[in-house]
């Protein structure tokens, strides 16, 4: 195999949940552009998810290498650059001012990656910091607000939504620190889950 598909000798347990991110970031742009939204935000949940996963299983299992990296960064660019913003114009962000937002949190988000790429964590003798909000972060803080996104049209929601999408993309290019498993973090692992059942209550 790996004579003839020399990049799969790096398949292993973790890479292949990285792989998973980005194809559920692409499945639930499928599920956006067919209307079914609460399918659509539990994929991109569920992306959220394999993110923190592949790094425990590959620390866990000693499977980090650079590949795994330069992947990871990969499907992040899908799961939590691409597709937050194509959400954002599915749902309805689709004025002039509304698309400028979006383009600003995808080119926000490519190039917080490409930073960490080069600049790594900071440390400060106790705690691992990030310069910046990470994407995933950022697309967590999206996917808390989704039941907002699918409450229907009123005065104002395109320009609040917009909002959102900018402030989150200049957070990502910040120097904010932003703590590594801190408790903003931790408490993703609880209410993300929360609001994907949620969206099934609602608009399932």
């Amino acid at each position: 195999m790996g004579k003839w598909f020399p990049a799969l000798r790096y398949w292993n347990l973790a890479n292949a949940i990285t792989t998973g991110v980005s194809v559920s970031g692409l499945l639930a742009m499928v599920f956006f552009v067919k209307g079914q939204y609460a399918l659509a935000f539990t994929l991109y949940g569920a992306a959220i998810l394999g993110d923190y996963a592949d790094g425990i299983v590959a620390r866990k299992l000693k499977q980090s290498s650079t590949f795994g990296q330069e992947l990871d960064s990969l499907a992040d660019a899908i799961s939590f650059c691409v597709l937050p913003a194509f959400a954002g114009y599915a749902l309805g962000v689709t004025s002039p001012l509304g698309i400028a937002a979006l383009v600003l949190y995808l080119v926000a988000g490519l190039w917080r990656l490409a930073y960490f790429n080069v600049s790594g964590l900071e440390e400060d003798g106790r705690h691992a910091y990030y310069t910046g909000v990470p994407t995933t972060i950022a697309a967590s803080w999206l996917l808390l607000l989704s039941p907002f996104m699918l409450a229907g049209d009123f005065p104002g929601r395109e320009a609040a939504l917009a909002a959102v999408f900018a402030v989150c993309g200049l957070l990502m290019l910040s120097a904010v620190p932003f703590r590594k498993n801190g408790m903003m973090t931790k408490a993703l692992y609880v209410l993300l889950p929360a609001v994907v059942v949620l969206n099934w209550i609602l608009f399932g």
